[in-house]
């Protein structure tokens, strides 16, 4: 049982001068109490890269805080290095004699002589990955360096350091990130950010007549207004982004802080009018003027943005038909002679919910353990062939579209049960795809959503190269994920809260793109 860490908060949770409960904001300018104007000093306990990354966070602007790090100009590295000579027992002799000689050559710091000699090397064994490595490591070229760090990770995906020396060459890490990393057990401070956290937004305004009725066709999929008939035609185009898991995690590790954040802070554009709306919130419709914003990022950089979105493809009423179908069934008619579950209202929304999509590449160790060796008859040869009592073997495989819900509510059991969605009408996402319906920020992060993808995938190897057809024997499978990427996708469901006459409360969910229904259990509804 892992226990969770204790979180320290950014702000104190009531004011020291007006008493208020939960009343700071924290902007892109200063941290203040909302409702008297106090600002809290800076904490001089915390310690100092904490300290850097929230001052850092708060005082930077937009511009600053979204652009890319410079990239790191490439030079040969100063002896001695942090990396560790790979072993070359499982090359060739040939490859090996030279690999040695230019290590010598790297030590004396005879640069080109130890290029030549790796070059030698890669002659005898063109997959011999730390040759490649060393080659990037020395060389004063940076496509050159480029090139072989990319050849490196399509050997070994997972590679670490080849990863994150290629995440500086992109301006990705700095560094002085690149440099914390080396280090194997350094991991971000998880802080609460205990005040409302200002957002950036994107206010769906038509651009030819600035009217709200922003829209969604629901044929074409395209945007449009309702008021002058606009159509926004750039919203969705180009590929959804795709990023490599352990790129990802090496990111997250290399960063002093960990936000935590339960509220933000919404301006409004148009009308100026400053609402708290809950932090899983991803769009709001101001109440004084009917703008809608759909959010961008916060102050703190404390989420990402969505790679893509999946359209509806199941209207409004075709859900309502599903669902009345799913509570005419026999099963529901039989829970009726016991309850009255006889539907009095309901109300039935459209929602996009965020899924982490994950594409795995593996490696599957089978193993049969038989109870004694023997021969077996193959019909095909017509021919005994012999069969030991031990075998053992590595295969590779692969498993494509292993999807995560990433919220808590509603509850797994149900989003579990909608099935799959097809990933064939993706969309590259763009804030203007919300117009017509709201959509859930994500309540757990990759790395969570990570660990149950690879439960599942062991689950679907298991079932899959577990079994045997030869009698009293057993198969062992060990699944090993060699390398991962993931997609945040939003994905198109009908959320329904039915009221039965007896007083209960169930809530229903419909596929947006299958129309597949699933049914909560009834429950008595919460008073306070």
């Amino acid at each position: 049982m892992t226990t969770r860490p204790t979180l320290r908060s950014l702000v104190p949770e009531i004011c020291p001068q007006c008493s208020g409960e939960l009343t700071f904001a924290i902007t892109t300018g200063s941290i203040e109490c909302r409702r008297c104007g106090y600002v809290p000093r800076k904490s001089g306990g915390q310690r100092k890269s904490t300290d850097d990354v929230i001052s850092a966070a708060i005082n930077a602007p937009p511009t600053a805080r979204t652009a890319p790090p410079p990239a790191r100009i490439v030079e040969r590295p100063d002896f001695m290095f942090s990396f560790g000579w790979t072993s070359t027992d499982d090359v060739s002799r040939w490859a090996a004699a030279a690999f040695d000689t230019a290590r010598d050559h790297i030590e004396r710091k005879e640069w080109d002589q130890a290029l030549e000699a790796l070059h030698r090397a890669l002659e005898n064994q063109r997959d011999f990955v730390a040759a490649h490595l060393w080659i990037a490591y020395i060389t004063d070229d940076p496509e050159v360096r480029r090139e072989r760090l990319e050849t490196v990770l399509a050997y070994q995906p997972n590679h670490v350091d080849a990863q994150r020396e290629l995440m500086v060459l992109r301006g990705e890490l700095t560094h002085d990130e690149a440099e914390a990393l080396k280090d194997p057990y350094v991991q971000p401070e998880t802080l609460r950010a205990g005040g409302a956290v200002q957002l950036e937004t994107e206010n769906l305004r038509c651009k030819q007549c600035n009217s709200t009725a922003m829209t969604v066709d629901s044929v074409t999929g395209l945007v449009m207004c309702g008021s002058c008939g606009f159509v926004d035609k750039s919203a969705g185009q180009g590929a959804a982004g795709v990023g490599t898991l352990t790129q990802a995690l090496l990111k997250r590790r290399s960063q002093p802080v960990q936000w935590v954040v339960g509220e933000h802070l919404l301006v409004c554009e148009s009308c100026g009018a400053k609402r708290t709306i809950p932090a899983r919130k991803m769009a709001h419709q101001c109440p004084f003027c009917a703008s809608n914003h759909v959010v961008e990022r916060d102050a703190l950089e404390s989420f990402q943005q969505p790679d893509g979105v999946l359209p509806f493809q199941v209207s409004r009423s075709a859900a309502k038909a599903a669902i009345t179908s799913k509570l005419g069934g026999w099963w529901e008619r039989v829970k009726g002679v016991l309850n009255d579950n006889t539907l009095e209202r309901a109300t039935l929304e459209g929602v996009f919910l965020p899924y982490w999509v994950f594409d795995a590449i593996l490696e599957v160790r089978r193993t049969i353990t038989r109870d004694s060796g023997g021969s077996k008859y193959d019909r095909h040869t017509q021919s005994y062939q012999h069969m030991p009592a031990y075998q053992s073997y590595t295969l590779p495989d692969a498993m494509n579209n292993v999807m995560v819900c990433a919220v808590n509510s509603p509850e797994r059991l149900l989003t579990n049960r909608l099935g799959k969605f097809r990933v064939d009408a993706l969309r590259a996402y763009s804030p203007k795809l919300l117009a017509k319906f709201p959509a859930e920020l994500y309540e757990i992060d990759f790395d969570e959503a990570s660990l149950k993808a690879r439960e599942i995938i062991a689950k679907h190897m298991r079932s899959k190269h577990g079994t045997s057809s030869d009698y009293g024997s057993k198969v062992t499978v060990f699944p090993s994920v060699t390398g991962m990427t993931f997609q945040l996708i939003l994905m198109p469901v009908w959320s329904a809260t039915l009221h039965e006459r007896d007083g209960d409360m169930r809530t229903a969910l419909v596929n947006g793109q299958t129309g597949q229904v699933v049914l909560g259990k009834p429950r008595k509804p919460q008073y306070e």
